[in-house]
Formats: structure tokens, sequence, C-alpha cells
């Protein structure tokens, strides 16, 4: 009876187990995918196999949930933050999402990668399983021209999307300075690759571009084109020139508007001078004196 009773408890167990793995699966699809993979390569962020057995639960949720306030005070946290070079935007899930996506990524870890710590993947961004065609190393000029003029806002998005340079920066001779509300993409390419772009661009991770394209998304002849700018602007970087951010726009701004401002004060009051109440005075004295 007992042994029915244990067999009964771990069939539970294991279906519960199951049932959150597959929880976890939607959660990091929708959550985690955009960046992250598990054992195929770094794309944004860090290949996640076997990271169930590296950190513990505690510390993986800490990290999801505010990784910058987190990397203040952990060592490991800190170092991998300092590694990609900014950390990973919060994510708006439970404790109980983020336990589900860890079972999910324990359930989909080969054995030997748990045991053994692998080589940082350097296939990431080598599209050698991609059609040569959709690579954007590859692409014609034609459709790096329309992925500059997507990301400076000339050629109008096909669903709608606000331009990137309102918020980005890309430098490059034929561009003029970009937003400064975000990350310089003049080598983003070189950074995360074509998987890491085309991640990113498919389903933005971050906060503030997630809200911006939720009901208008790029489609996948966007993304490509821009992916093909990105990578032409980090191969030619060294030919552009660089642009620097100062006060000059500010003072000539603030200094224009004055002006502006200023004449028109200047043409009303002329106007209403012109037409002050002594000449009506003027004018109807004159008229009663004619009159007369």
């Amino acid at each position: 009876m007992k042994l029915k009773l244990i067999g009964v408890s771990v069939s539970m167990a294991l279906s519960s187990l199951s049932a959150t793995a597959q929880d976890g699966a939607a959660v990091f699809k929708q959550t985690c995918s955009a960046c992250h993979s598990i054992g195929k390569g770094k794309l944004v962020g860090p290949d996640l196999k076997g990271v169930n057995t590296k950190r513990s639960e505690e510390w993986i949720i800490n990290f999801v949930k505010n990784a910058q306030a987190f990397g203040e005070k952990d060592a490991d946290a800190k170092a991998m933050i300092t590694e990609y070079g900014y950390p990973m935007p919060n994510q708006n899930v439970s404790d109980a999402d983020i336990k589900a996506i860890i079972s999910y990524i324990a359930e989909n870890s080969p054995a030997e990668a748990v045991a053994t710590e692998a080589a940082p993947a350097t296939t990431a961004s080598a599209p050698a399983a991609q059609d040569p065609a959709l690579d954007p190393a590859n692409a014609s000029d034609e459709d790096i021209l329309a992925g500059m003029n997507i990301f400076s806002g000339k050629q109008r998005l096909e669903n709608g999307g606000v331009s990137c340079i309102s918020c980005h920066n890309v430098n490059h001779n034929d561009l003029v300075a970009g937003g400064l509300l975000a990350k310089d993409l003049t080598k983003v390419y070189e950074r995360m690759g074509a998987a890491g772009v085309n991640g990113i661009l498919s389903a933005p991770p971050f906060p503030a571009m997630a809200s911006s394209y939720k009901d208008n998304p790029l489609t996948e002849k966007e993304i490509y084109q821009l992916s093909a700018f990105f990578n032409k602007a980090a191969s030619a970087d060294v030919y552009s020139h660089q642009r620097a951010y100062n006060s000059n726009l500010l003072i000539y701004g603030g200094g224009g508007a004055f002006v502006v401002i200023a004449s028109i004060i200047m043409l009303m009051f002329i106007e209403r001078k012109r037409k002050c109440v002594k000449e009506d005075i003027y004018k109807r004295q004159i008229k009663s004196a004619c009159s007369k």
C-alpha cells in the first residue's frame, strides 16, 4: 500500500513538473527567446543551457527581475552585465513564471552540457545553416539603402512604427546624428550578429521598444534590410566622421527661438502702436471738423 502511494506521489510530482515545463516553454518563447537560446550558442545574451545547475533559483529570480539593482550587490551579476555591455531589461514576470522557465531550461539542457562548461559559441552570428541569399552580409546595395532609409525614417515602416533614429544613433556620413535615448547601434551587428539583431527586431525585449512596436511590428523584409544596413555601418564605421554632441545645438536653437519670439512681439507692438487709441480719437475729430 505504501509503495503504491509513493508511486502515485512520484507520478503526480512528475506530472506537475512536466506541466510547469510546458508553461515555462510558453513564457520562454514570449519573454526570453529573442535574446537567449538553450544549447544553440549566444544571441544577445548568454546561452542558458544548464543555467539551473550553475546558479541557484533565488539568484536567477533576482537577476531576471532587476539585473541592474542585483548587479550592484552581486559580483557575478555585475561581471555578466560588464561582459555584455548593458544590464538585461527588467522582465514583468512573476516568481512562478521564472521557476517555470527554469524547469523548461532544465528539461531542455543536454546532459553533457550540464556536466561540463561549454566553450563560448562562435557561430551565433555566423549564418552557416542559413540560406546565403538571406544573409545580411550578402545583401544588395538596394536593400542596404532601404535599411538606412528605414532607420532614418525616410522610408515609412509598413505597419506604421516609429523610426529607429528617434532613439538610436548610427555613425554614417549620409545620416544626421540620431537620438541619445537608447544605445548607439553603429557596432550592433559586430556585437550581436545576424541572429541577435533579428531576434531583437522580431521580438523586442526592451520595455520602451516593446511598447513602441507592440501594435506596429516590423516585417521580415524590414528586419532583413535593417540588419543589412547595420552590417554595412559596422564595417564602414572607420570611414565615417564621428559626431560629437555638445552645447552648440542648445545655444543656436535657444538663440534662434529668442530671435523669432522677439520679432513676433515687436511686430505686434508696432501694429498696436499704429492703431493706438489716440489715432482713433484724432480721426474722429478730423471727421467731425470736416462735417461742420
